[in-house]
């Protein structure tokens, strides 16, 4: 089971000085138009990883917590429980004498004490808890606050079918939402990873003024020129996996794939798209800008334009390829 602790190790790294000290070198001293854009621009590139962890510590919080439905089919009363269910002897596994021996087994001090403790801070915890449900369990002592517990644990008494057709749904329901978990993991990861490098780039162009003080507009252009190449790597980063699984499946003999058209393993593709292209707008208007200025050095200038005409032609082979149609047409 992948969890969030490889991402929580990149984010200090990538978060460390770099990012204050690029935000800091273009707000300080005078601000003009192209350092506001670039600041914009900067913003929404770190907007691309921190928005890959929210939808991914999301997925985690509703893989691993499920509603349960406490009440009858005319009583909404719902609670949270841990997604896997607690399991019991199914209710027609043994005869009427071996059932009167679980149940008086079950009710035994020693057993009951393993999920409530025999002290009165923790009863008293279990009886706020329960009654907030509308006071589960049937009030007979620690007994009672055990069922209640079971009731919060969605641990029930069925027949071997109602458990097998139960384990059978509920399987069904942990594999789909693992597929989009692990996916949002990879790409969160490959976002973070992605911009680290952009956001290093950023620093280096910004390391060497005094006190982080008065960017050139030499600087600025580097700076806009480096968001303009961020951002279709970046889309075409986070869409990996998809044209990943796109390939696999084509080598099993798949004539067609529906991958791009699933909302549920494409939701990270369509925001990273939204925001890179924000981004992208905004650098290439402060780098359109600058360059503008008569006063730039002609090598300055000419780097400058090269680098947007590369950024340019990535996004039209981007868009050729066809990879994103179906990431701006369908609904987030």
């Amino acid at each position: 089971m992948l969890s969030g602790a490889g991402l929580l190790v990149v984010l200090p790294v990538v978060a460390r000085d770099s990012v204050t000290g690029v935000i800091r070198a273009l707000l300080t001293g005078a601000v003009g138009v192209v350092d506001g854009l670039v600041v914009v621009s900067v913003i929404a590139m770190l907007a691309v990883p921190a928005t890959a962890l929210w939808l991914l510590f999301a997925d985690l919080t509703r893989f691993y917590f499920h509603a349960n439905h406490l009440g009858t089919d005319e009583e909404a009363l719902f609670t949270p429980r841990f997604t896997l269910t607690s399991l019991r002897l199914s209710s027609d596994e043994l005869g009427t004498a071996a059932n009167a021996d679980l149940d008086s087994l079950r009710a035994e001090p020693r057993i009951v004490e393993l999920l409530v403790p025999t002290n009165d801070a923790s009863r008293a915890r279990i009886d706020r808890q329960l009654q907030v449900y509308g006071g589960l369990g049937d009030g007979n002592g620690d007994m009672g606050r055990a069922m209640g517990l079971f009731d919060l644990a969605a641990s029930k008494s069925r027949t071997l079918l109602e458990e097998v057709a139960k384990v059978e749904y509920g399987m069904a329901r942990h594999v789909l939402k693992l597929r989009g978990l692990v996916l949002r993991y990879v790409k969160a990861l490959l976002a973070l990873l992605t911009t680290a490098v952009a956001v290093y780039s950023a620093d280096a162009v910004v390391a060497d003024l005094p006190g982080a003080e008065d960017l050139s507009p030499t600087g600025t252009i580097w700076l806009a020129g480096i968001i303009l190449i961020w951002a279709p790597v970046v889309v075409l980063a986070v869409t990996s996996p998809i044209r990943w699984i796109e390939h696999l499946m084509r080598d099993d003999g798949a004539p067609s794939t529906k991958v791009t058209d699933d909302p549920e393993l494409t939701i990270i593709e369509r925001v990273t798209l939204r925001i890179a292209a924000a981004a992208w707008l905004t650098a290439g208007a402060a780098m359109v800008i600058a360059i503008s200025n008569g006063s730039l050095p002609s090598a300055d200038r000419l780097a400058g334009l090269s680098v947007a005409v590369v950024s340019v032609l990535a996004v039209v082979v981007a868009a050729i390829t066809g990879r994103f149609r179906n990431l701006v047409t369908n609904p987030a």
